[in-house]
């Protein structure tokens, strides 16, 4: 049986199918479940103010926060997110959004009926993030998504799922 739950998303469509299926077992089995979001440092800009506006993270952000947004397009000279060092308000921004992404996620576990849920985030290529956080939370199962927002990226350097489900200790289910 199992004994706790890792979710991984990065706040797409599939990521919330994951967020379903890992409340549902949680609540099933009254385990704590926890969700976990790599915070997204080397996206292209462009994905990331698409995935932002689209998700409609920019709006709910900035009803907390004072942050210029404007930033994310891409239009103030190059791809802000491509520096190995990112500015203090890129990483604000990319933070933020990660927030967003990871409180998202929990209010729709909660929704689903999962009872005691907790929030990580990494800062790590995606796939060696989502099992340090495994690790950290102690879980036993990880539940991931198995098409994310990085479509194109996966093609070149491989899914991060595949990744994940080769190098886990612990049962690994892919949502489709």
């Amino acid at each position: 049986m199992k004994t706790h739950i890792l979710v991984a998303t990065d706040g797409s469509d599939t990521a919330n199918k994951a967020i379903d299926l890992a409340a549902e077992l949680a609540a099933k089995f009254d385990v704590p479940l926890t969700i976990g979001h790599v915070l997204q440092f080397g996206r292209p800009s462009r994905e990331l103010a698409r995935m932002a506006e689209v998700e409609h993270i920019v709006e709910s952000v900035q009803k907390t926060q004072q942050v210029d947004f404007n930033i994310l397009s891409g239009s103030g000279g190059g791809d802000i997110f491509s520096s190995s060092r990112p500015s203090s308000d890129v990483v604000r921004m990319i933070t933020l959004m990660g927030d967003e992404i990871v409180t998202r996620g929990v209010d729709r576990a909660r929704a689903a009926g999962a009872g005691k849920v907790d929030t990580l985030t990494a800062d790590d290529d995606p796939a060696d993030g989502i099992l340090d956080m495994a690790e950290k939370a102690g879980a036993d199962m990880i539940v991931i998504g198995h098409r994310g927002l990085g479509r194109i990226r996966s093609l070149l350097a491989g899914s991060v799922a595949q990744k994940v489900n080769n190098n886990a200790e612990c049962t690994v289910v892919t949502v489709r």
